[in-house]
């Protein structure tokens, strides 16, 4: 099997429905939110969970938004914080080696909790560096 076909047989055991898109990431559903899995290499168990645009950049927030991005990189444990491409959103990517389904479940776990409150860390990251 190949580490996209384990990552789909995984997740569909935790009970997500993964679809792969247009572009052959796998797409699927955690708490509403829109969650990719990217595999960059098939010969490498790496593995990128996305969590895209999840908080929109204000015009001349710029500066502060990098360094609450950056702080929080540092921070967090298996995530990076920050400006997309485009340069008016935060984005967010939990990334990984597994070794085997056992901790690819485990992985995905911790990274789906994380996901699923970065927003809210992000916002009081960024409340907080404004006040200084």
């Amino acid at each position: 099997m190949t580490n996209k076909e384990i990552i789909m047989e995984t997740l569909n055991k935790m009970g997500y429905n993964p679809i792969q898109d247009e572009d052959g990431d796998i797409l699927f559903y955690y708490q509403m939110k829109a969650i990719y899995v990217i595999i960059a290499d098939e010969d490498e168990s790496y593995v990128s969970l996305l969590l895209p645009q999840f908080n929109e950049i204000e015009e001349g927030k710029e500066a502060l938004v990098l360094a609450v991005c950056n702080k929080m990189t540092r921070e967090l444990k298996m995530a990076k914080v920050y400006i997309d491409k485009t340069f008016k959103n935060v984005t967010c990517t939990c990334e990984f080696y597994f070794a085997n389904e056992e901790s690819l479940v485990q992985n995905l776990t911790n990274s789906l909790k994380l996901l699923g409150i970065i927003r809210t860390l992000y916002r009081n990251e960024y409340a907080e560096m404004q006040e200084e």
